[in-house]
Order: structure tokens, then C-alpha cells, then sequence
């Protein structure tokens, strides 16, 4: 073909489909807007040039999640029925001065709309940084970045997350060094959780808590990825059960995920160990999944997973062995946020469909055990709803759920959830209830 019929070929097929957005904002990359001539919608804002290789790009989001729950934790402590909107704002600005000097930085406002219980660290935060660092590259596929940053290690944010789900989402003070190597990327971190106060540019780096790790992923094939990582975890003066102390906490894992054919599948598996108030800490976290997707229409796909956290089996053996799950996604189980990894298991049964594209539609039963009736049955991240108590059931209830998502344009996501958790006997005897939840996120990005 020659260049004139390939340029005409071009120019019909018209201009190439922006990427989609990312889950952590900062780690999309606007600069192949440079040789993009007919820039669509607000691309115009992604790419500014400032002459040479600088650039700068400007993005946002809105997000309105509307809630409506007739017993948070399950009715105990007074809590009663609640209907009530939380609202997102963020406005971000991306400098590249170059290849070798980045400067990323978000703002964020963050409001709570007729909640009646009081709001929760999450809900409520005004103008305040979200997101503020410096990117050095000193030579290709390494990057050093310092300041204010958010975290994903991997796709399933099991135990490290960007918290999503609520309002707030998760941000880090500190240092991050990357190294990429064809198909292998290595992190090497330090980072202290940050704090939020509710005023405006108060946030702060956590001075009791302290994460540092290496994690290492890369792809053993084109279809398989294989991730291994050692985490550190330190905390000052937190509570488990009766005993308060200083704890101190490594966590060892590896993940391997994948797909064969109409089969895709995912595992992992983390091991704990350090000392807390003078005891050792011995304890796990492991999950298994896959779905088979039918060459059907509407693809369905047939969908089971089970996940397990230990507990503390007997709490005068001089060993803690609840699993902590660090920095989670709080809506893994479902959005009420009722159950924690720490003492749990679950094991869940899906069936999804998409009637088109851009929407997808999933029903979901999950049965939820305590792994142990001797440790206190654990709420998101790691907050006991009550200690242990003799002769403890281990049912605290399953739950049912019917999620759905419709990406309307590029720009313009829907997503929904209606979820009834039963409250077992383990629930039952503290006086708690079942909860019904329905869920309504509405978010524009930019």
C-alpha cells in the first residue's frame, strides 16, 4: 500500500478511541496526544503544550453515591434506618516538564447530604490535597516519586486499595521507587497512611502507622501473571480483644492469575508473622476463584470464590493469629461494609450477563462463616462488632445480591447494588438484624 492510500485509510477510519480511565488517576498518561490532530471531547485539557516535550493536562471527577440502609451494623448500638447521599469533587493537574521531571497533584472536597448517623471518617472532608508528588526519572524504566500518592498493587485490591467505594479515598505519604523490565515491574515503597481531618488542608501523614514493602508482578505469559511481595505493617497502640500494644506485622503472599480458553482464574495466598504485645503473631489469608464464560449470547458467565482470614483461636496461647488485611477494598464482600477478612470465611456463587457492551449484570449468593467462634466477629477494615462470646455460633449470615454497571459514554459511569444480609445466629444473639442495602453511584470523569 503506499503512504498516500495509507493516510486516506487513516482519515477514514477516523480518530483512534481515547483509553479508558484508570483507577488510579495519576497513572494515566496523556502525552500521545501530542501527535493526535483531531483531539475529541475534553481532550483539550489532557494536553496542553507549553513548547518542547513539557506539557501540561488538567482532569477531574464528580461522584454522587446514594444510599439506602434500614440497619447499619445490623441494628446494634441505636443504629436505625438511614437514607443519604455522599458527594465527590476532585480536580487534578498533571506537569511533565520533559521525560526525566513529573509534578501530579490533586484536590479533593468531599461531602455527606442528610446522613443522620454520625458521619464516618470517610464521609466528609473539605479542600484538602488527595494527591500531591514528584516524579523523577533518572534513567529508563526506573521512577522515584515522593509525596502524597495512592496505591494499587494489583487489579483485586484485596489488601491494598484505593477505597474506592466510599467517599474519601485512600492516600499515602512517602517514597515509591518502580522498576520496569520488559514484562517485570518492581515496587519498593515507605508510606504512612494519611489522616483526614474534616478542614480545609489539615490532612496529615499518619504518625502511629507505618507501610513499607517490596512487590514484585510480571507476566509468565500472555494469558498468566504471577505476583509475589513481603509487606511490612506497623501500628502503635491498637486493640485486639482484651489486650492493647504495639504491633508489628509482615506479610508474605503471591497471586497468580489467568485464562484458558472460555476459563479465567485467580489465587492467592498471604502469610503473617511478627509480634504484638509481646505475642506472635501466626496468621493467614487465601483466595481461590474463576468463572467459565458460555459462548452464548449475553456471555454469561458462571462465577465461584472462596476466601478465608483466620482468627484467633485461643487468646491466652501467647499467639495473635487474626489476620489483618491491612489497607482493603472495603466493598469486596458487598457495599454495607459488614464483614472484614479478619476470622471469616466466605464462599461465593455468581452469574453474570452483558445484554450489550457497555453493560454488565451479576447475581450473587454468599455464605459467610466465622473461622473460629472464639475471635470477635470483625467489620470493615478491622473493627470488632463485638468480642467473642462462649459457645459462639460461627453463622453470621449470608447474603444476596443483584449488582449492575452501565458505562454510558467514556465519561459517564453508572453503577448499582441491592443486597440483603441476613443476620445469623452469631448476629441474632448480640441483637442484631438482617440489612437491606441499595446502592446508586453516579460518576463523570474527565
Amino acid at each position: 500500500m503506499s503512504v498516500t492510500a495509507s493516510l486516506l485509510a487513516a482519515a477514514l477510519a477516523g480518530p483512534a478511541q481515547p483509553p479508558a480511565f484508570k483507577p488510579v488517576r495519576s497513572d494515566e498518561d496523556y502525552g500521545y496526544l501530542r501527535d493526535v490532530r483531531e483531539r475529541q471531547g475534553l481532550d483539550a485539557l489532557r494536553y496542553i503544550p507549553l513548547g518542547g516535550d513539557a506539557y501540561v493536562g488538567f482532569g477531574g471527577e464528580a461522584r454522587l453515591r446514594v444510599d439506602s440502609i434500614d440497619a447499619p451494623r445490623f441494628g446494634l448500638g441505636g443504629a436505625g434506618a438511614d437514607t443519604f447521599a455522599l458527594g465527590r469533587l476532585l480536580l487534578s493537574s498533571d506537569l511533565h516538564l520533559g521525560s526525566k521531571f513529573r509534578v501530579y497533584g490533586e484536590l479533593g472536597v468531599h461531602r455527606d447530604y442528610g446522613k443522620r448517623e454520625r458521619p464516618s471518617a470517610t464521609d466528609r472532608d473539605r479542600l484538602d490535597a488527595q494527591v500531591l508528588f514528584v516524579d523523577v526519572t533518572p534513567a529508563s524504566g526506573w521512577r522515584l516519586r515522593l509525596g502524597r500518592q495512592e496505591l494499587q498493587l494489583n487489579t483485586t485490591q484485596r489488601f491494598v486499595a484505593v477505597r474506592e467505594a466510599p467517599n474519601i479515598r485512600q492516600s499515602f505519604d512517602g517514597v515509591r521507587i518502580t522498576r520496569s523490565v520488559g514484562p517485570l515491574k518492581l515496587d519498593a515503597f515507605y508510606l504512612q497512611p494519611v489522616v483526614i481531618s474534616p478542614g480545609a488542608f489539615d490532612d496529615k501523614r499518619s504518625r502511629t502507622q507505618r507501610f513499607y514493602g517490596v512487590y514484585a508482578a510480571t507476566q509468565l505469559s500472555p494469558r498468566q501473571a504471577l505476583d509475589v511481595y513481603a509487606l511490612g505493617l506497623e501500628r502503635d497502640i491498637v486493640r485486639f480483644g482484651a489486650v492493647t500494644g504495639d504491633e508489628r506485622r509482615i506479610s508474605v503472599g503471591a497471586r497468580l492469575s489467568g485464562s484458558t480458553g472460555r476459563i479465567d482464574y485467580e489465587a492467592e495466598g498471604v502469610m503473617q508473622g511478627g509480634r504484638f504485645a509481646g505475642r506472635r503473631i501466626r496468621a493467614f489469608a487465601a483466595s481461590a476463584g474463576g468463572g467459565y464464560t458460555l459462548d452464548q449470547p449475553w456471555r454469561p458467565r458462571l462465577g465461584l470464590r472462596l476466601d478465608a482470614g483466620s482468627g484467633d483461636k485461643d487468646p491466652t496461647d501467647g499467639r495473635l493469629e487474626t489476620f489483618n488485611p491491612m489497607f482493603p477494598k472495603g466493598a469486596y464482600f458487598n457495599e454495607t461494609g459488614l464483614f472484614s477478612w479478619g476470622n471469616l470465611a466466605a464462599v461465593r456463587a455468581s452469574v453474570g450477563i452483558s445484554p450489550r457492551k457497555m453493560i454488565s449484570l451479576e447475581a450473587s449468593y454468599t455464605v459467610h462463616r466465622l473461622w473460629t467462634g472464639a475471635d470477635a466477629i470483625y467489620l470493615q477494615p478491622l473493627v470488632p462488632l463485638a468480642a467473642a462470646r462462649a459457645g459462639q455460633s460461627k453463622d453470621v449470615g449470608d447474603a444476596v445480591q443483584l449488582d449492575a454497571t452501565w458505562q454510558v459514554t467514556r465519561n459517564l459511569k453508572l453503577q448499582g447494588q441491592l443486597a440483603r444480609q441476613d443476620a445469623g445466629p452469631a448476629v441474632r444473639a448480640l441483637g442484631g438484624r438482617p440489612v437491606d442495602l441499595a446502592v446508586l453511584f453516579a460518576q463523570f470523569r474527565f
